[in-house]
C-alpha cells in the first residue's frame, strides 16, 4: 500500500480492541503466550475478531489476521512497517550490518546476487545432491527399527544446505558437528530476544559459540577460495551436474564501486541463508511425515505418483519433482497445518491505519501465518489434513495473501522453491525405501522458539523395503 494511501486511511480509524483478560503489568500475556501462542492468538481472534491489541514485554502489540490485512502488512512501505526494527534480535546470527540489521536498501542488495544462483540450473544440480545425501543416509540405517524424524531430517537438511550453498570443503571440513552447530544457532531464536538479544541465558551463549564456529569455518573456506592461483571451488557436489554453490556466486559478486564483497558479509549472508532455508526445510519435512503417518492411506496414492513420475532407474530433477502434484499438495497442507515460522513481524515506524484500525508508532505489527491458515472463511474445515484443497477446482490458496508460511508478497522468502524441493526430495526417496509407522501417541509443537518442530523426540518405526518383515 502507498503512503498516500495509508495517510488517508488513518483520517477514518478506529483503535483495535484490546485482547480480553487480565494481564501482568508490562509483561501483558507472557505465560499464556510462551506456553502456546498460537491457541493464545487463535482464541483471541475468534471472540475478539480480526484485529486486536495486548501489551507484551512493554511492546504495544496489533494483531491482525485475514488475506486483506496481510496485503497491507506485507506491502507496506517500510518507512512506515520497518522489518529492521522488528528483527533486530536476529542480528547476533546474521552479524552485524548483514540481513535485518542493515538498511532495507543494503539488505536488498546483499539478496540480489543470491536470486540468479537459485535459478532452474542451480536448482537442479541440487536436487541430485538432495537425492544423493537422502539416499546416503537411509542407506546408514539398520534394516528396521526406530529413528527420531525430525533428527533425521535436520541432519539430511544441514548436508543439502551446506554442500549446496557453501561447498563440498567445508561440508567436509565440518562433518558431524554441523548439525550440532545449527541446533545451537536456531535455539537461540527464542522470545526473550525480543526484550534483549543479548541476556546471559544459556541458549544466547550456545548460539554465539556456534556462530563464531561456522563463521570461523566459512573464513577458512573463503580464504582459499580467495589464494591466488586458485582455480575455484572443487567441482559441483558429489551427484550433482553444472551450477555453483552459493560461495561461488557471492565470491563473484560486486558492490557499487566494483570492488568484492567483504568477506563478514559474504559469511554473514551464507549463515543467513542456510539458517534460514535448513531448519525451516527440516521442520517442514518433518510436519509432512507426521501428517502422512496420521493418514497412511495418502501413501499408497503417492508411491503410485512417484512410480508415474519417477520411474526406477530415471534421474531425478526440478522437472520430475514440479510433476508430483499430488507429494507438492501434501507438503503446502504441512505448510497450511503448521507453518515454519508462526509469527511474522513489523514495526510501525510512525502513526498508520491498517483494515480500519489505528496503529500508533512504536508498536508492533504482528501476523500469525498459524493463526491465518486455520480461518474457516478462507480453508474451510481448516484442521482437516486435506491436500485436495490446492487442486484446480478449489484452490482456495488463490488469494495470493491467504498461504503466508513463508510471508507473501515483494517478502516472499527466496529460498521457497529450494525449500520445497528439498521436502520432495527427501520424501521421494523415503517413500521409495521405507515403510513408516507412528511410534508414539502423538506429535506435538514445541514453541520454545520461533520454528516450532514437533517435541523431541519425534519418534517414528521404520522397515526398509527391500527388507523380510521381522
Amino acid at each position: 500500500m502507498t503512503t498516500g494511501a495509508f495517510e488517508a486511511g488513518r483520517r477514518h480509524t478506529v483503535p483495535a480492541p484490546r485482547l480480553p483478560g487480565r494481564h501482568l503489568p508490562w509483561l501483558g500475556p507472557l505465560p499464556a503466550f510462551h506456553r502456546d501462542p498460537v491457541a493464545l492468538l487463535r482464541t483471541a481472534r475468534e471472540q475478539v475478531g480480526n484485529a486486536f491489541a495486548f501489551p507484551l514485554l512493554g511492546q504495544d502489540v496489533v494483531f491482525l489476521c485475514g488475506p486483506e490485512a496481510h496485503a497491507e502488512v506485507f506491502e507496506a512501505d517500510e518507512n512506515i512497517l520497518g522489518r529492521r526494527e522488528a528483527y533486530r534480535f536476529m542480528k547476533p546470527v546474521f552479524g552485524p550490518g548483514i540481513g535485518y540489521d542493515a538498511t532495507p536498501e543494503e539488505m536488498d542488495a546483499q539478496i540480489a546476487p543470491l536470486r540468479p544462483a537459485l535459478g532452474s540450473r542451480n536448482l537442479d544440480a541440487c536436487v541430485r545432491v538432495m537425492e544423493a545425501q537422502a539416499r546416503a543416509q537411509v542407506a546408514c540405517w539398520p534394516a528396521e527399527g526406530e529413528i527420531d524424524l525430525l533428527a533425521e531430517l535436520n541432519r539430511m537438511s544441514v548436508a543439502i544446505a551446506t554442500r549446496c550453498l557453501i561447498g563440498e570443503e567445508f561440508h567436509r571440513r565440518m562433518g558431524p558437528e554441523l548439525p550440532r552447530l545449527y541446533h545451537d544457532l536456531e535455539s537461540g531464536i527464542r522470545l526473550a530476544g525480543m526484550l534483549s538479544p543479548r541476556l546471559p541465558i544459556p541458549a544466547f551463549r550456545r548460539r554465539d559459540r556456534a556462530r563464531a564456529a561456522i563463521a570461523e569455518a566459512i573464513g577458512k573456506v573463503i580464504a582459499e577460495r580467495r589464494r591466488p592461483g586458485n582455480t575455484g571451488p572443487p567441482g559441483p557436489p558429489s551427484g550433482a551436474t553444472g551450477g555453483q554453490d552459493m560461495l561461488a556466486v557471492l565470491l563473484a559478486a560486486r558492490t557499487q564501486d566494483g570492488s568484492p564483497l567483504p568477506d563478514h558479509i559474504v559469511t554473514g549472508i551464507l549463515i543467513g541463508m542456510i539458517f534460514a532455508g535448513q531448519h525451516t526445510s527440516a521442520v517442514l519435512a518433518a510436519w509432512t511425515g507426521v501428517l502422512l503417518l496420521r493418514h497412511p492411506h495418502y501413501i499408497p496414492r503417492l508411491r503410485a505418483e512417484q512410480q508415474e513420475r519417477w520411474p526406477p532407474g530415471s534421474r531425478l530433477g526440478t522437472g520430475v519433482l514440479h510433476r508430483m502434484e499430488l507429494l507438492e499438495n501434501c507438503v503446502r497442507e504441512a505448510e497450511r497445518l503448521h507453518p515454519p515460522l508462526i509469527l511474522l513481524m513489523r514495526k510501525a515506524l510512525r502513526d498508520t491505519a491498517i483494515r480500519g484500525h489505528h496503529v500508533p508508532a512504536g508498536s508492533l505489527v504482528m501476523v500469525s501465518p498459524a493463526v491465518a491458515h486455520r480461518m474457516p472463511e478462507v480453508f474451510p474445515d481448516p484442521d482437516r489434513f486435506d491436500p485436495s484443497r490446492y487442486t484446480a477446482g478449489r484452490a482456495e490458496h488463490r488469494h495470493p495473501y491467504a498461504l503466508i508460511g513463508f510471508g507473501a508478497g515483494k517478502h516472499r522468502c527466496i529460498g521457497l522453491t529450494f525449500a520445497y524441493l528439498q521436502v520432495k526430495a527427501a520424501w521421494s526417496v523415503l517413500l521409495r525405501e521405507v515403510d513408516l509407522w507412528p511410534a508414539q501417541p502423538g506429535y506435538a509443537p514445541d514453541y520454545s522458539t520461533f520454528v516450532p518442530a514437533p517435541k523431541a523426540p519425534c519418534t517414528v518405526r521404520y522397515r526398509k523395503r527391500s527388507a523380510e518383515p521381522s
